[in-house]
């Protein structure tokens, strides 16, 4: 793709594609990194248009067969928020913590992981632990940030002193751990109390939208860079965003 000029913005679109199916049939976590900036907020853009159109795909399906979503988090999150703090928080603050959380240590070092533990155990403490949500400050807070922080640190040593066995265990089993991120990702974004069984049958359709991003998220990560990850995340988060001020 180092000649996209050569290309018209279709056949572009279609190579996305392509390399988006390959590489989820095949994860790698050892591409061959790109720093070139125009480049790569192009490739970002693209990815981005490409979610856009199957967004609108889904949002079509979803209306002729009539199922209910149910309340999605934002609008939890909206209620307790001003606008322009929602705003904030949808398109910078919370595409950050999320990619942190699930794509961050999709590269192996061991400081990338701990900081990815660190917020992927506060999230579940929260949820699982205490049924609240990440930004409930009233309920068990520092119960779950020291929680979250020990469960870090133990998980920064431990990986600090077997650094080597963690990166042969990262590069034989990129492709589960790919895997677990996208999922855990789509999981994270239902409202667990509104679960029904038909919804939990339904959960690749109701959940499309975050499967489809996380897989994109996960490849721009590994190809681009973390930054490119977040961006990409936090154009996804406009529409939806908007939707919901």
């Amino acid at each position: 793709m180092d000649n996209q000029e050569k290309f018209s913005f279709k056949e572009i679109v279609l190579r996305k594609i392509i390399i988006i199916i390959s590489f989820v049939k095949d994860p790698d976590n050892n591409l061959t990194r790109s720093y070139d900036l125009k480049k790569n907020l192009s490739a970002t853009l693209t990815y981005y248009l490409i979610h856009l159109f199957f967004l609108i795909l889904w949002v079509t399906i979803i209306f002729i067969i009539s199922i209910d979503l149910g309340s999605p988090p934002a609008v939890k999150i909206r209620e307790m928020m001003s606008p322009l703090n929602f705003m904030l928080y949808a398109l910078i603050i919370g595409p950050i913590l999320e990619e942190t959380a699930l794509r961050l240590s999709l590269v192996f070092k061991p400081i990338y992981l701990s900081i990815s533990i660190l917020l992927l155990s506060y999230i579940l403490i929260s949820r699982l632990g205490y049924g609240v949500g990440n930004l409930d400050i009233e309920e068990h807070l520092w119960v779950r940030i020291i929680a979250s922080i020990l469960i870090a640190v133990f998980t920064y040593l431990i990986s600090k002193k077997y650094s080597r066995n963690f990166s042969s265990f990262w590069d034989a089993n990129f492709r589960w751990i790919y895997y677990f991120s996208i999922i855990v990702f789509a999981l994270l974004h239902l409202d667990f109390a509104e679960l029904t069984l038909s919804k939990f049958l339904f959960f690749p359709l109701l959940t499309f939208p975050q499967l489809l991003s996380a897989i994109m998220s996960g490849y721009i990560r590994i190809k681009y860079g973390f930054i490119y990850a977040c961006l990409f995340h936090g154009m996804n988060n406009i529409l939806p965003g908007l939707s919901n001020l």
